[in-house]
């Protein structure tokens, strides 16, 4: 436990003198949230005695101390602390039924003392294992959906990229992609059993998001459901469906809730920063608190900052981005019993409705509290829009023939234009409606559009209407564009077939090249051209079918080279006046290096102070860092720049710069913004996604360790960053280059500290994105060089001193810029035997 008995004495003997002598603080507060989480590490035991003790323990510190709710963990990673009819034992408490129910007991234990018990779930992860472990129970769900090396059973996981399932990721947590429809109904369906079965005041959710290291997810289910307008109905970018996708679970859950128990509490842990987390985290916990998803935030706020600071800021940005809905400061131990108790005040000063601190097992502010703050008890905060509603909920669910549940179906409500979604067991909501009644208009894929009539609602109802679909449509598949295609030998022909009308049950390749096939989503991929298929057109023929029919659509696929390549010139800051900011902004203009830089200098401009690599003038940049720490580094971003910002460039291209540095040594890298922007090269790309480092293997603390550059006055030195070779680092990615449409944005030039501190002085110039140089001989890009290259080689032939485009740069063997009789001899040594 962790007050002993004399303690008690003590905290009791503190809070009557407070209140005989009218010492409670002048910053007091009744009603107020207090809550403490309570995590799965730290009150499960194997041992029934010692888990009740424990649990015991827990809610007495806290009537002691005069808080008034728990977050206490009962759902980590797919297995729990309570007996389910789905999820297996965790294996926190022996991993099997230990005879008793310790969610019905925590529930009895901090009822008696008055405190609030929130069931705090974890809602994403499927599994979490410090050494990458698999469950031990062969029925956990991770052998269900979660399996990585199980092709069969993987379809719930996260995958950062096309194809690549991500067994471990952060914080050696299994993930589950947010964008599944049959793990939406899942998830809502373990909350709902907790809700209806235990006397819960609350559901407390957390990481309620996608993994920061590699979000959001690719995975094939997903992906067919952000191309299909049926599942994408308003168009959204990938980033921002990822992000819809959670918003729409938390507010089926929401209503779900509010239809057996309107009175429970439904809250969740939250990122910090409401502005990045939609982005970030694919979390937006505003919008799920300003649709009525959402009774309570907690954003975790975990570091220390009084009045005017970064946290106080936060805080009321949280304030008045959800001012319908109640606001709780969310603390950790680690930051101090003095900085918690300053929060505290601040909070209250700022209008929110509480804090909560995490976690148990480590706070010591037990006496400060009820010296201070908490020296008297306090009743919880009234929700008006719970106690009086004004507003109703209308939910159910949408079938097919047979009673088959139906996904992706589109519903929507006379007097708006909000589109619900129907997910994997049929479920829709709809939530603050206003009193009256309505039509809901319901259309679906694979079935003839129809309309609910006549659903009336008053303020404070939850109406429930189900939907059945009687009218299964045919398949048609969409017409294919371009006829004909095109494919480049040695690349995968990889084609997304679509349909404009129905679902189909299967998919059949009837016509194609040796290797081609296609999935259940209708993808089409498998073959790869060769040299031999340059030129040729091959016909491939697909069919859809479900019960009511079938559609087959033809198309032709003509085999082409590798394109020619043309370099492409960011800026050589020629034209623009001498002082402008061009491409880059000031070197302490991001809040990522801001800290780390003294004010003085700051200097980012357009500058003839000394001879450019090219033309007169280059961009001179100078900085100094505030101490020689090595974590120190400073981000040089292009973000919003007054010129050339946020530059769009390819994935699999190089990336070239040109820098004189004139003192100092530094680590140079590039960082790139996964931004998956359509626009063309050099275009505005947009300041979404995350980010990776490109020419850096590691960071020290967040400084990434590039290459090393050593000062050299009055030199061009030229440095070129490849992504398809060098290593990549994740910022804040999780190492892996990607987008769905292979672009994003050169978002800064990172210099990190080696020894001096400064000030430093470099200037840039020509920054260029490359033509990628094969290996010497390898003209069609399969990886080796075997006699299947000669015909493109042959082509590049073309003599001594006649300079070759860049698709013939894999020809040049001596580097000459002709391809001649001694880059021949060359690629014959090669492929001699």
């Amino acid at each position: 436990m962790r007050f002993s008995p004399q303690h008690r004495m003590m905290l009791s003997a503190l809070a009557a003198v407070a209140t005989v002598s009218g010492a409670v603080p002048s910053f007091a507060q009744n009603p107020e949230f207090r809550a403490m989480w309570a995590s799965r590490y730290e009150w499960p035991d194997a041992n029934e005695a010692a888990c009740k003790a424990t649990i015991d323990a827990i809610m007495q510190d806290l009537a002691d101390a005069n808080f008034n709710a728990v977050f206490f963990q009962i759902r980590g990673q797919a297995d729990t602390l309570y007996p389910s009819p789905e999820e297996v034992w965790s294996v926190l408490i022996g991993g099997t039924d230990p005879g008793w129910d310790p969610l019905a007991y925590a529930v009895q234990a901090a009822h008696s003392r008055g405190i609030a018990f929130h069931a705090y779930i974890n809602t994403h992860p499927c599994w979490q294992s410090s050494s990458q472990a698999p469950p031990p129970n062969p029925n956990h769900l991770f052998y269900a959906h979660c399996n990585a090396a199980d092709p069969a059973h993987r379809d719930w996981l996260h995958h950062n990229v096309p194809d690549n399932p991500v067994q471990f990721s952060e914080s050696e947590y299994v993930w589950m992609a947010p964008g599944v429809p049959d793990f939406q109904a899942y998830v809502r369906r373990q909350v709902l059993y907790v809700v209806e079965n235990y006397d819960v005041d609350g559901v407390h959710f957390d990481r309620i998001r996608t993994p920061w290291s590699n979000q959001p997810s690719y995975d094939p289910i997903s992906l067919a459901r952000y191309n299909s307008p049926w599942g994408n109905p308003d168009g959204l970018d990938f980033t921002q469906w990822t992000t819809d996708q959670i918003t729409r679970n938390v507010r089926d859950i929401y209503a779900a809730i509010m239809a057996v128990r309107p009175e429970v509490v439904v809250s969740a842990a939250v990122y910090s920063n409401p502005l990045t987390a939609p982005t970030n985290q694919n979390q937006d916990a505003l919008t799920w608190a300003n649709t009525g998803g959402m009774d309570m935030l907690v954003p975790m706020m975990y570091f220390t900052g009084g009045a005017g600071s970064t946290w106080d800021s936060r805080l009321q940005l949280w304030l008045s981005g959800a001012p319908d809905r109640q606001v709780v400061a969310g603390h950790s131990t680690s930051q101090g019993t003095t900085s918690l108790l300053q929060q505290v005040e601040l909070t209250r000063l700022r209008g929110g409705h509480g804090n909560a601190i995490f976690s148990w097992s480590s706070f010591d502010g037990w006496s400060d509290y009820i010296a201070s703050v908490y020296a008297t008890p306090a009743g919880l905060p009234t929700m008006a829009w719970k106690t009086s509603p004004t507003t109703a909920v209308i939910y159910g669910y949408v079938t097919g023939i047979g009673g088959q549940p139906l996904a992706d179906a589109n519903l929507i409500r006379s007097g708006s234009d909000y589109v619900a979604l129907s997910t994997g067991d049929g479920f829709y909501s709809f939530l603050l409606v206003a009193p009256g009644t309505y039509n809901l208009d319901v259309s679906h894929s694979g079935y003839a559009p129809a309309t609910a009539t006549n659903i009336t609602v008053a303020a404070g109802d939850v109406v429930r209407h189900d939907i059945s679909l009687t009218t299964m449509l045919p398949p048609v598949i969409a017409e294919i564009e371009p006829d004909p295609d095109s494919a480049i030998v040695g690349v995968e022909y990889t084609r997304q077939l679509t349909l404009a009308q129905g679902d189909a049950e299967s998919w059949t390749l009837l016509s194609g090249p040796s290797g081609a096939a296609v999935d259940a989503t209708g993808r089409v991929y498998g073959w790869t051209p060769t040299v031999s298929d340059l030129g040729q057109v091959f016909p491939f023929s697909v069919q859809a079918a479900n019960l009511a029919g079938s559609d087959t659509e033809g198309w032709s696929v003509q085999v082409a080279g590798v394109p020619p390549c043309a370099r492409w010139l960011a800026t050589d800051f020629e034209g623009y006046d001498p002082g402008v900011r061009v491409m880059f902004n000031l070197p302490r203009y991001s809040g990522s290096t801001l800290n780390d830089l003294a004010t003085t200098p700051n200097v980012a401009e357009v500058s003839a102070d000394a001879p450019a690599f090219g033309g007169s003038q280059s961009l001179k940049v100078q900085w100094e860092w505030i101490d020689t720490d090595p974590q120190r580094w400073m981000r040089l971003t292009t973000s919003n720049a007054p010129h050339v910002p946020n530059p769009t460039i390819t994935l699999d291209r190089p990336v070239r710069v040109r820098l004189r540095a004139e003192s100092g040594r530094f680590r140079l890298a590039i960082g790139i913004r996964e931004t998956g922007t359509s626009a063309e090269i050099g275009e505005n790309g947009g300041t979404s996604g995350s980010i990776e480092w490109v020419g850096a293997a590691s960071d020290d603390n967040g400084a990434p360790q590039g290459v090393l550059v050593e000062p050299m006055p009055g030199v061009w030195q030229t440095f070129v960053f490849d992504p398809l070779t060098d290593p990549i680092h994740g910022m804040t990615g999780d190492g892996t280059l990607y987008t769905p449409t292979n672009k994003g944005v050169l978002e800064h030039i990172a210099f990190s500290i080696v020894d001096s501190a400064g000030p430093i002085t470099v200037y840039i110039d020509d920054i260029e994105l490359l033509c990628g140089t094969p290996p010497f001989g390898d003209m069609d890009g399969d990886g080796d060089v075997d006699p299947g290259d000669y015909p493109l080689w042959a082509a590049c032939m073309l003599g001594p001193n006649v300079s070759v485009g860049p698709e013939c740069e894999a020809a040049d063997a001596d580097g000459d810029t002709d391809v001649d009789l001694r880059d021949f001899q060359l690629l014959t040594t090669i492929l001699a035997p």
